[in-house]
């Protein structure tokens, strides 16, 4: 009888090669990580209980498509099953690239088809409202006030917020530099009411916190703010601007590229601007609009 530590060795010796990987080359954060460990698990699992499987090099794409066909079975929506196959297909990516097998296995394999969700943005009076929310009498105010406008008025994520430092804003030129997905470097402007909220939440930043942290959004006690509590913090005010709404960050993201596009902004400079590798990517947003238009369409056509 095979022992399990010895038959499970071949694949978690890679699996931990590759986490390094998505952590130090790829800047992935610590959720994403977890998630890719934990869908590459299960297809682990599957491998050896089903497949009797005893290497990496003994997979083939019967074997996945065997895996991903068991999960709908099982119940897991296409979503679901999806970011599975994903985490799998950049797992042989990995081997593929570092010569550990000669052929990726997955390579062919095509994705169960979803429904397109659109995504939930806000409106601009929902906005609006958005931004006279935190008291700006405290200091805490004024940096959630500060956090609220650029999230807007960049569409930038809410890990790349929580990790800018100082030294990344130019007030002169307005722009931000952003390290977003896959260590890659952007420049974003931002607007005369992020400008303005971030000159008075760093005046007094700098009275109450002077040489404590080189991060640009901190906590009470001075330190960089971590993404789980800037959640929180923007969940808090959408909930109260726009009740019944999805309340998030990636929210205020999602708003960003609708808004720009419903004012006649180019698809491929809202790609550029949100940091997207694909079009594609970015062509959900086009869909938001298009059924905004329908709506006003309906609504004022005398014979729609």
């Amino acid at each position: 009888m095979v022992d399990r530590e010895t038959e499970s060795g071949n694949f978690r010796n890679y699996l931990r090669k590759f986490l390094e990987h998505l952590e130090k080359v790829k800047r992935f954060s610590d959720k994403t990580i977890i998630s890719y460990e934990n869908d590459l698990n299960q297809f682990f699992s599957y491998i050896h209980e089903r497949e009797n499987l005893t290497s990496i090099e003994e997979i083939r794409k019967i074997h996945i498509r065997e895996f991903i066909s068991s999960l709908m079975r099982y119940g897991f929506d296409r979503s679901s099953a999806n970011r599975k196959l994903s985490a799998i297909k950049s797992f042989f990516s990995f081997l593929t690239e570092t010569k550990v097998i000669k052929k990726n296995p997955v390579i062919l394999i095509k994705a169960p088809k979803t429904d397109k969700k659109l995504p939930d943005y806000l409106t601009v009076e929902e906005i609006n409202r958005l931004m006279t929310l935190p008291d700006t009498n405290k200091w805490i105010g004024l940096r959630d006030r500060a956090i609220l406008e650029l999230l807007y008025s960049t569409g930038m994520r809410a890990s790349e917020l929580i990790n800018l430092n100082m030294g990344d804003i130019d007030f002169e030129n307005e722009t931000v530099k952003v390290l977003g997905k896959g260590n890659k470097e952007r420049i974003i402007p931002f607007n005369q009411n992020s400008k303005n909220a971030l000159r008075h939440y760093l005046t007094v930043r700098g009275k109450l916190f002077k040489g404590k942290d080189d991060a640009l959004i901190i906590n009470k006690n001075g330190v960089r703010l971590s993404q789980r509590s800037l959640v929180r913090i923007v969940k808090s005010y959408i909930n109260i601007a726009a009740p019944g709404k999805k309340a998030s960050p990636h929210v205020l993201r999602h708003t960003f590229a609708t808004h720009l596009l419903d004012n006649g902004a180019d698809l491929r400079a809202v790609q550029a601007l949100l940091g997207h590798a694909s079009l594609g990517t970015t062509q959900i947003y086009t869909h938001v609009s298009k059924s905004r238009l329908k709506k006003i369409y309906n609504q004022a056509h005398p014979r729609a």
